[in-house]
């Protein structure tokens, strides 16, 4: 994988500045942004990533921020940089979400952030997919059921804390597996004054409708759903610990 460091200086000009600002490149924008990366400690960008913006690698782009690597106080860092073009007008909803969600043990930690930026702990990952693909054979299904029981219990906290991610219907995006456990990752969409529905998206992508569905299934066991979708719908309705723990015993999962 191509490398790249660019310090602070170099930050306006071509191509650096197209990542900065990105997609509309100004450059009164990348000097405020420069400031905002002096004041949370950034010293340089680290460009590598599968994700590409001209040439340089990053590690993400969505529709509200473009993600990067980041040195800062000598260690590797994610840096989440807001677009110019995104729909709202500054990092602080999902930053504040972010560091409340992670005093319950959820998501990569927020060390800093300023209005157009966010600095978090870098996550050397892998997709729910090619982690699952990467399995050896034996013990592959305890494996599998320790994974999805800790990436159910942080929905859980979610929903017990009233954040609701907003987007766990696609899991392939929002989690990911680092450090032998799983990150839900990405509370751009977050918010907290809507009905959480974390545990019920997050279990029907896995085991009802998403694309790894049938391999999560055929992993576990597990031959039909129509169960399954009756204990979502009553957790749905009272997000209790009883309809929780149900839905634990029908996937073999042991309580906490």
């Amino acid at each position: 994988m191509s490398s790249e460091r660019a310090d602070l200086g170099l930050l306006t000009k071509t191509p650096y500045i197209q990542v900065l600002t990105y997609p509309r490149i100004s450059l009164d924008q990348a000097k405020s942004r420069i400031e905002q990366l002096r004041k949370l400690g950034v010293e340089e960008l680290v460009f590598e990533g599968h994700s590409k913006v001209g040439r340089l690698g990053i590690l993400g782009l969505g529709t509200v921020g473009i993600v990067v690597k980041a040195s800062a106080g000598g260690k590797l860092c994610a840096l989440k940089i807001r677009r110019t073009d995104a729909n709202r007008p500054d990092m602080e909803t999902e930053a504040k979400i972010t560091a409340l969600a992670n005093r319950a043990g959820v998501g990569p930690d927020v060390y800093s952030h300023s209005s157009d930026m966010m600095l978090m702990k870098l996550l050397e990952s892998k997709e729910l997919g090619d982690w699952l693909k990467a399995l050896p054979g034996e013990g592959k299904r305890m494996v599998v059921r320790n994974l999805v029981h800790s990436l159910l219990n942080q929905c859980r906290k979610l929903d017990i804390m009233g954040i609701d991610h907003g987007q766990l219907s696609n899991l392939r995006k929002h989690a990911v597996v680092a450090e032998g456990k799983p990150w839900i990752i990405d509370f751009e969409s977050a918010g907290t004054g809507r009905k959480p529905r974390n545990v019920t998206t997050a279990a029907q992508y896995l085991f009802v409708g998403g694309a790894l569905s049938p391999a999560m299934r055929r992993t576990l066991g597990m031959r039909e759903t129509v169960k399954l979708r009756e204990l979502l719908a009553d957790y749905k309705r009272d997000l209790s610990d009883y309809s929780y723990s149900k839905i634990l015993k029908l996937l073999k999962l042991a309580g906490d």
